[in-house]
């Protein structure tokens, strides 16, 4: 009788790990559709050029002409920049300072600038530019910039916006007073 309980306590031990490694089963196959199996991404030969920029240090205004020298439409952009010499990482969102004028027809959306606020799957066209205007915080001295295209890509039924990261352009920034 008394090797019979072992037994028992062994069998106990098999269902509680059979019945652990199947509720892991369940809760990672339960849990495996809450993540999207396919990215978004852009198309090869998204591109966008900073044709010329100004930075006035005084007052503070950053004016950037972008270029669309790709073979695609693209809907928009984000923009960071660097307000340190030695900083290689440009971090400091410039689309909160994005100033709307009469010639320009875009709008901020989260940290995105779209080049045209009505229809999101029509932007910047092939060899288009676009003027944009930063007006900076009082104090703010940035050093480099560093532009993402973005564009709205239709993936099955759904349209998604898709940053492209590959196309991504950086350029130093002088101050002219």
């Amino acid at each position: 009788m008394a090797n019979k309980r072992g037994v028992s306590v062994v069998v106990g031990y098999v269902l509680l790990i059979t019945f652990g490694i199947i509720l892991s089963v369940l809760v990672y196959n339960y849990l495996k559709t809450y993540v999207p199996s396919d990215t978004v991404s852009c198309p090869d030969g998204i591109s966008l050029l900073i044709k010329s920029y100004s930075y006035n240090c005084t007052s503070n205004q950053f004016n950037i002409t972008l270029e669309n020298n790709g073979k695609f439409y693209v809907s928009g952009y984000t923009i960071h920049a660097t307000t340190n010499a030695s900083q290689t990482l440009a971090t400091y969102d410039l689309s909160n300072y994005y100033a709307k004028n009469a010639n320009q027809s875009g709008m901020t959306v989260q940290s995105y600038i779209l080049f045209n606020k009505r229809y999101l799957n029509v932007g910047l066209d092939l060899g288009k530019q676009s003027l944009n205007i930063f007006n900076l915080s009082a104090g703010t001295k940035i050093y480099s910039v560093e532009i993402i295209p973005a564009r709205l890509e239709t993936q099955g039924s759904s349209e998604n916006f898709a940053l492209c990261s590959s196309a991504q352009v950086l350029e130093d920034v002088s101050c002219n007073p």
